[in-house]
């Protein structure tokens, strides 16, 4: 094996402690980045009643995420938008759910204090927390093609967006939460965002047949 000596061996130790501080900064400004979302999101829910359309405004903290070798090993240039759209995704989803189940459990046992003389159509039977649950499913599949879509890039069959985008507009007409049905109109959007895009990748590659 050759042996570097000189300035050589310098030159191959500063471009080694180089990329290390590299990750290093990257990986520091990942958590911050992160840590920005969270707090933001907590201050806007917890202390300003802001609603869910606020993560539309918080998402794109996350632009600021960048490729490390921890949690964002995988991410690119071409995946730069994918973290918006899961983190947002899973923000209204997460929401949606406190709503329907979880804040009546917390209640009942005391954990957090019980808004008097507030009517919430969304549980206000079992039949309305089904419905809205629903509502709530019909949403995901199609979240989740989108999310591939944008790590992947990889062509969907138009037939699945077909049988899909009909479903989206389900939770918008019928559900009784603004998160749930903001999630059937992401889903209304993404089906057709991810329609021309396929388009546009598929006449790109028939340039090159």
């Amino acid at each position: 094996r050759p042996q570097v000596g000189g300035m050589g061996r310098s030159r191959v130790h500063a471009t080694q402690r180089d990329s290390v501080d590299q990750e290093w900064v990257a990986s520091v400004g990942n958590v911050c980045a992160l840590l920005a979302f969270s707090l933001s999101s907590h201050i806007s829910a917890a202390y300003l009643g802001g609603s869910d359309s606020a993560v539309f405004c918080l998402v794109p903290l996350l632009l600021l995420l960048s490729r490390d070798n921890g949690l964002m090993a995988g991410l690119s240039d071409t995946r730069r938008y994918f973290p918006l759209v899961a983190v947002g995704v899973g923000y209204l989803v997460a929401a949606s759910l406190y709503r329907l189940v979880l804040r009546d459990v917390l209640e009942k046992h005391h954990f957090i204090t019980k808004e008097g003389g507030v009517y919430r159509p969304e549980t206000a039977t079992a039949l309305s927390v089904a419905k809205n649950l629903f509502c709530l499913a019909v949403t995901l599949p199609g979240h989740g093609m989108f999310a591939s879509f944008l790590w992947t890039f990889k062509h969907t069959r138009d037939i699945y967006w077909v049988l899909l985008l009909p479903l989206n507009f389900v939770p918008v007409m019928l559900s009784d939460l603004h998160s749930v049905r903001l999630l059937g109109a992401l889903g209304v959007a993404a089906g057709a965002m991810q329609l021309i895009l396929s388009n546009r990748i598929r006449r790109f590659g028939l340039q090159f047949v």
